[in-house]
């Protein structure tokens, strides 16, 4: 896929903007806080997700008070691997507060939905946080790699989340009315099985590409560190226990059904506090731990390490979409080449040459002028072209 150009109109500071990008790497440069970052998550917003998790309210610009708020309109461009040559349009519109996106005409329920049909990869400074941050991080981000790879993993997730809530819903009901614990015990008990067999279908979404995930960044990581480490990633089910190597067997699937229910009711007292018990066990509890030479990274990882690993698991997200998918991924790279050293900053380009790039950056003095693809100066929402010819770090 290749985003030909986009035309954003009040989208947080950005009051309106047009700009056409080159196939290969596109950079958007300037102080903080002048909208560098506001335009990736426009066009991330376009390809089904804003990598920031933020609500749609706060995308429109502040306005006095008394002000008629104007939509937010955002229109992208962009020809797919398997149609060259056809220009495809997306429009994302926000009004009074709610979102509304088309694809060439065609209204569509949501932008997820557009989720994994335009493949992309973000890589955010809050990456660098994924093998030290919390485990919710993590699950976040291996979800997001199988949506990327299968809608079917959107549903999991939803009915998952559901039954989670409801369980807690009635955990507030009995602690708030003990006396309704025997009315809701029937209610404990349906969604208790949806949350028992959406998480099997959860844990199996997440295990299938965890594996593609785990072999594509071992060999990464070894390319980049040039044998002298070894990368190391083990699946933490919270029900099914540690997983690392080869799928498991999940064929079985009343087998599978009956250990989820033995787990849950390890933790299960029928009383006053019955569903809460039930949601401390489940997928929503899972992690991903990663090692070094053998040493979990987490606790005795070094920085640079930390970083190596977060960066080679974003780099194994496009290779995958390469290899797997057999499609050429855009890449959105927000302000992350300045957290890397040179070496690191050298591997990252060099893996990426194939894709098209959009990245921000606070000082174009890192890059080589004469070397840069397109490149545009953001000031106080307005981009100023700059630059030209093919991007190189100095």
């Amino acid at each position: 896929m290749i985003i030909k150009g986009i035309k954003v109109e009040n989208f947080r500071n950005i009051k309106q903007t047009e700009l056409e990008f080159c196939e290969g790497t596109n950079i958007f440069y300037g102080n903080n806080a002048q909208g560098k970052t506001n335009m990736l998550e426009a066009i991330s917003l376009c390809l089904g997700k804003g990598f920031r998790r933020t609500r749609t309210a706060s995308f429109v610009p502040f306005h006095d008070e008394g002000d008629i708020p104007e939509d937010t309109l955002l229109t992208l461009t962009f020809e797919a691997d398997n149609a060259i040559g056809k220009d495809n349009i997306i429009h994302y519109r926000i009004t009074n507060g709610r979102a509304s996106i088309e694809m060439n005409g065609m209204s569509l329920k949501s932008a997820a939905d557009l989720y994994g049909e335009l493949r992309h990869v973000v890589f955010a400074p809050e990456h660098l946080m994924l093998v030290k941050g919390a485990a919710e991080l993590r699950r976040y981000y291996i979800d997001n790699i199988a949506l990327m790879q299968h809608k079917t993993h959107k549903r999991a997730v939803a009915d998952y989340t559901a039954a989670l809530k409801q369980l807690a819903a009635l955990n507030n009901e009995i602690v708030m009315s003990p006396d309704t614990v025997k009315n809701t015990r029937d209610m404990i008990g349906i969604w208790s099985d949806i949350l028992i067999r959406q998480g099997i279908n959860l844990t199996y979404g997440r295990l299938k590409y965890f594996e593609l995930l785990r072999s594509t960044a071992m060999k990464l990581y070894d390319e980049l560190t040039v044998g002298r480490e070894e990368l190391g990633a083990m699946y933490r089910s919270n029900v099914f226990g540690d997983i690392e190597g080869s799928l498991p067997d999940f064929s079985d699937k009343d087998g599978l059904y009956r250990c989820y229910v033995e787990m849950l009711n390890k933790y299960q007292v029928y009383g006053q506090r019955a569903a809460e018990f039930r949601v401390r066990v489940g997928a929503h509890k899972d992690d991903i731990a990663f090692f070094i030479n053998g040493a979990n990274a987490k606790e005795f990882g070094s920085q640079g390490q930390i970083k190596s690993i977060s960066l080679i698991l974003k780099l194994a997200e496009a290779e995958i979409i390469r290899t797997h998918n057999r499609e050429t991924p855009v890449i959105l790279l927000d302000e992350v080449l300045g957290e890397l050293d040179a070496k690191r900053r050298d591997y990252v380009i060099n893996r990426l040459n194939r894709s098209q790039v959009f990245l921000t950056a606070c000082d174009f003095g890192e890059f080589d002028s004469s070397e840069a693809t397109r490149a545009w100066l953001v000031k106080n929402g307005k981009f100023h072209p700059s630059g030209g010819g093919r991007f190189s770090l100095l």
